[in-house]
């Protein structure tokens, strides 16, 4: 079914076509060590019931340039959003200015007519001082639950409508649930000593079929570090161990850029029950948003929207555990951080299919744009277009990270402010660096499965890999291959790191 409803808004009327969009944006979740295997329901209601793609890469290996991508439709060297600091464009003056009043939901809102919810994490640096406070709304959202800084599971502020709302320590505090509850009628009225009625009756009222379709995005913090369960999941998977891949706490690989080569490699083996736990807890923490899923697909099926409903799920970036000694983060060029999971279903989707055609985060917008009956300018493609090319090459970019101010991790390394994300607990083995820069061409093809990267070191180090030979990325071979291929990667990376709009488009091509 579509929509169509009139506005009258100064005497002009605008007509609104298109469908309910939810989008449920979890936090750090991997795809090639299993971080989808706690969340059965989510792939039984929105993958088999829709679509899985198998080839989603990201932007930026990390939260806060992954999700400004995911909003914009635009690579990092477009929106400028580098980090998850203010300095390097999170949720910074600029950013505001010039970069959120173009997200999809803006545009949806103003073109379309749509009415707009948010709840949970947005940019790292969102409700900081420097960037406004949690006073700030975004331009676009109607109801507004931001989550003031970076992911928390208890102890956190929300701004609601621009008003900061402290939460605490109590099991009915619990972020995810707190952001499923904010869907309820119950829990409005519980609010209402912060929140006028109308405008609770008002999020309630865009869920009936005869009212103007909605965009929701709910973006709880699992699986994201401090790890913590709901009390209900704690020990749930008390007994799994952290996957023990092929490239899991490798010996020194000295064909890796030197931040990969920076001992201890392996790790100690007392290291390694805390990887396990790790892993174990960050499983647990997707529990809750298993459920967080089961809640929205129930809420959507009793107020009979459930067809007339595109229900995207995906992650802003994925996660290494113990890979080639690195402890636990992501910002590597490695499949196990630039991969996500992406699912998909709605109307028109044919249930149970898998998408093998690459598909990047700057894709999410255009897409997004064309289910609620819009486009605009993007570096993307809409994942609904048919006609997708299964032979595409995309773009991956990060910047490195230094200290924020003097390092007091106990570490060797504390004197130097070029590492960051060094820690006692893993050996003092260094997570990120200031030259831990690059670009890649990520390219799939039926063929071709490969990475080429670039770093911005005093070397101009490369790495490449053939995955289809290659699946663990233990061989670099970008200093054996063909003149004429690396020449040809150069000048794709060349053209993708200045691409913009409908130059990405076709270089991705």
């Amino acid at each position: 079914m579509h929509w169509m409803t009139i506005f009258v808004i100064l005497n002009l009327q605008v007509p609104v076509w298109g469908n309910n969009i939810i989008v449920i944006l979890v936090d750090d979740l991997d795809l090639t060590l299993e971080g989808m295997q706690p969340l059965q329901n989510t792939q039984n209601l929105i993958g088999q019931q829709g679509a899985t793609y198998d080839n989603c890469f990201v932007a930026s290996p990390i939260c806060c340039p992954n999700r400004a991508s995911i909003l914009t439709g635009r690579y990092q060297h477009n929106h400028n959003t580098v980090n998850n600091s203010i300095s390097g464009g999170c949720n910074s003056p600029q950013w505001q200015r010039y970069s959120e009043g173009k997200t999809f939901a803006a545009i949806l809102k103003k073109k379309m007519g749509y009415t707009t919810f948010y709840a949970g994490k947005y940019l790292n640096e969102y409700g900081s001082r420097a960037a406004g406070g949690p006073q700030h709304v975004p331009p676009g959202w109607d109801w507004w639950y931001g989550l003031v800084g970076n992911s928390k599971y208890f102890d956190y502020s929300l701004s609601v409508n621009g008003t900061a709302r402290t939460y605490g320590h109590t099991p009915n505090q619990y972020l995810t649930d707190v952001i499923l509850e904010f869907q309820s009628l119950e829990y409005y009225r519980k609010l209402l000593n912060v929140l006028q009625k109308q405008m609770a009756l008002s999020f309630i009222n865009t869920r009936s079929a005869n009212s103007v379709p909605f965009l929701m995005v709910l973006a709880p913090p699992a699986p994201h570090e401090p790890w913590t369960p709901a009390a209900r999941h704690n020990d749930r998977y008390k007994n799994q161990k952290a996957k023990r891949t092929p490239n899991f706490n490798t010996q020194s690989q000295f064909d890796k850029h030197w931040l990969v080569r920076m001992g201890p490699s392996p790790l100690p083996n007392n290291v390694l029950p805390t990887l396990d736990d790790i892993y174990r807890r960050r499983w647990e923490t997707l529990l809750a948003v298993d459920e967080l899923v089961v809640g929205v697909y129930t809420a959507l099926r009793n107020t009979r929207l459930l067809n007339d409903t595109y229900v995207i799920f995906t992650s802003d970036n994925g996660y290494h555990i113990g890979q080639f000694s690195m402890p636990m983060d992501k910002r590597q060029p490695y499949e196990t951080d630039i991969r996500v999971p992406l699912l998909i279903r709605g109307p028109g989707i044919t249930p149970g299919s898998r998408v093998k055609a690459p598909v990047t985060s700057v894709d999410l917008f255009s897409t997004i744009l064309e289910m609620g009956g819009t486009e605009a300018i993007s570096d993307g493609t809409s994942m609904l277009n048919k006609n997708i090319s299964e032979d595409r090459s995309v773009l991956i970019e990060y910047r490195g990270e230094h200290s924020i101010g003097t390092p007091n991790s106990g570490c060797p390394t504390d004197d130097d402010v070029h590492l960051s994300h060094c820690d006692k607990k893993y050996e003092c083995k260094c997570q990120d660096s200031t030259n831990n820069t690059y670009a890649c061409v990520r390219r799939f093809s039926e063929k071709n499965n490969n990475i080429f990267c670039v770093f911005e070191d005093a070397t101009k180090y490369v790495e490449a890999y053939d995955l289809n030979a290659d699946p663990f990325q233990m061989n670099n071979i970008a200093y054996s291959m063909h003149k004429g291929k690396r020449y040809r990667f150069r000048k794709r990376l060349k053209e993708l790191v200045k691409c913009e709009g409908v130059d990405c488009v076709r270089t991705h091509r």
